[in-house]
């Protein structure tokens, strides 16, 4: 093993001069991302080996004292970081035309503080690794007083032009007063190691690239916790997470991507804009100060957990959500195939402009307005429980369809349970409702067609607004009652022999219930029981089969039927007959 020992001095004030002074001309390297998408719009980040822990030590380094005051490192090669550095900066500053070389700089027990500039200053290089020492305990600190050029560079206590890999077994603890913690203007990837960020602003920024293999992440921000930002290039502006453990405490967003934010594992405790509360109105304070957000002029401060121009990939991960926003909230496509999701929001859950796809996956949405949004919305499989103040899914666009193929799906909506501005349609699955105990909407609501062909479906509400399906190969019906039936009060329909074709036990009060199963067969008799108690025999006699006490019936126009919560029937009808809609 070779050691060069040596300790650098400069002319420190005169260099960060010339660099403050300087414009932002390397705000982006020729180096690609490293990140190509698929087909399906997916995401695979190449790491190299550079990227990783390595016996640095086994190799010719050279170690940097920081007791001896600010040092600029002009070439590449491996770098100890030892000492404390009270009021100045390491600063990277390798002409990348020239050397291409990656600078690692190791950090082994380091403390670095600046009141005026970055603490660590990457102006210029091809690539720059820092690796956190196994078991070493490293300080960064960023005062509020920084001196920033045209561009307003430095905007990061780590703040690098090159891109930049954080790995080793370490710790790091990252403070900035004055705005971002971690920047980088091109990529920033992490494969391994403990940071703990303590922001203004940001907490870690990816200009083209957010790349995270490994590692446990601590955010407590004033702004985003990690975001990447780049909305010009093609191929950029992504954040891609394959593992780890995160703890985000956001005054704004959690994670937000430009382009793709895709996640294929890790654990996340992501609270954003104080959390989720029955009180809180969407607005949102940084530093004390009222913001308008990025995002529209039309909003306030965004405060959401997950957020992204254009598309979201949930594979795998386990996560905790409290957000005083949306939950998630993208542009483009949600596709989720999996993972652990446990949510509660202020506003949307899940909200898509365009298109949801569920094809795996546990999902509880404790709390919220709306439950899933978007233009359609797809569930192939997967376990969903959705409790939300208005509506449990809401297809938003009048050409929209809501498609249950599989899947376990549990609503609680006080609004409507099943919404769609056009139509819905389900092949497979179990679908159970408890609707809403107001007259005003309904526990199924269609505008225009409602086929199923297959699955179980139970929906029980209010009976002024209440729907059923009305197309399709697989048999219904829709029972009104004539009064309230009190919660917990248990619906079975069994055949002619007493079996029983469905069972459930509603949570709430409920004046009507829609059932679908692919046990019905028209023609064939049955009996609806409440609790104990027989209420009606009949035979299916068609597609779908109105009932009531008495039987057989006719369709009950709209805003009829009983009265729950003190909510009488509609100006537009009262008790079974008419035309429906």
């Amino acid at each position: 093993m070779k050691k060069n020992r040596i300790l650098i001095s400069i002319l420190f004030v005169c260099l960060l001069i010339l660099l403050t002074s300087c414009s932002d001309n390397s705000s982006s390297s020729t180096s690609s991302t490293s990140a190509t998408k698929t087909s399906t719009d997916a995401m695979t980040v190449d790491y190299d080996d550079d990227d990783y822990y390595f016996d640095w030590q086994s190799q010719d380094y050279t170690t940097i004292n920081l007791d001896d005051g600010s040092s600029t490192i002009t070439k590449s090669g491996i770098y100890e970081i030892t000492g404390t550095l009270d009021d100045g900066s390491l600063i990277v500053y390798v002409d990348k035309s020239a050397d291409d070389g990656t600078i690692y700089l190791v950090l082994n027990g380091a403390s670095i503080s600046s009141s005026n500039s970055a603490p660590i200053y990457i102006y210029d290089a091809q690539k720059v690794v820092i690796i956190l020492e196994n078991g070493t305990q490293n300080t960064i600190y960023q005062g509020s007083s920084v001196k920033t050029d045209d561009s307003g560079n430095p905007s990061a206590a780590i703040f690098s032009k090159a891109d930049l890999t954080i790995t080793g077994g370490g710790t790091l603890m990252v403070t900035s007063e004055f705005n971002d913690c971690i920047t980088s203007k091109d990529n920033f990837k992490m494969t391994d190691g403990t940071l703990n960020i303590n922001a203004a602003g940001d907490g870690i920024v990816g200009k083209d690239l957010l790349a995270i293999k490994d590692g446990n992440i601590t955010i407590t921000a004033g702004k985003d916790g990690m975001r990447s930002t780049n909305d010009t290039d093609d191929n950029t502006g992504n954040v891609v997470i394959e593992g780890g453990t995160f703890n985000i405490t956001a005054d704004g967003d959690g994670i937000q991507a430009y382009d793709l934010l895709q996640i294929d594992g890790g654990t996340y405790n992501i609270t954003t804009g104080g959390g989720y509360t029955s009180s809180n109105t969407n607005t949102g304070n940084f530093g004390g100060k009222q913001q308008e957000t990025t995002a529209s002029a039309n909003d306030t401060v965004s405060m959401k957990a997950l957020k992204g121009s254009q598309s979201l990939i949930i594979n795998d991960g386990t996560f905790i959500i409290s957000s005083a926003n949306d939950a998630m909230h993208f542009n483009g496509d949600i596709t989720i195939t999996g993972g652990s999701l446990t949510i509660q929001a202020n506003d949307d859950a899940i909200h898509s402009d365009t298109d949801i796809k569920v094809t795996g996956g546990t999902i509880n949405i404790k709390n919220c307005n709306e439950g899933i949004e978007a233009a359609n919305v797809t569930v192939d499989s997967g376990s969903i429980d959705i409790t939300s103040s208005d509506d449990g899914f809401n297809i938003n666009d009048s050409s929209g369809l809501l498609t249950i193929n599989d899947g376990e799906i549990y609503i609680n909506a006080g609004g409507d349970g099943l919404d769609s501005n056009n139509s819905v349609k389900i092949t497979g699955g179990t679908v159970h409702v408890d609707g809403p105990t107001d007259n005003g909407n309904g526990a199924i609501d269609y505008n225009s067609t409602f086929e199923i062909t297959g699955g179980t479906l139970i929906a029980a509400g209010s009976s002024g607004m209440a729907e059923v399906a009305e197309s399709g190969s697989q048999s219904s019906l829709l029972m009104y009652f004539s009064s309230e039936q009190a919660a917990g009060t248990t619906i079975t329909l069994k055949d002619n022999n007493g079996n029983v074709i469905v069972t459930y036990t509603p949570t709430k009060q409920y004046a009507s219930v829609a059932i679908s199963s692919p046990k019905l067969a028209a023609g064939s008799t049955y009996t609806l029981y409440t609790g104990n108690t027989k209420v009606v025999t009949f035979e299916l006699t068609d597609n779908v089969t109105y009932l009531n006490e008495s039987g057989v019936t006719t369709k009950q126009s709209i805003g009829g039927g009983g009265n729950i919560s003190g909510s009488g029937g509609g100006s537009m009808g009262g008790g079974p007959g008419g035309s429906g809609r």
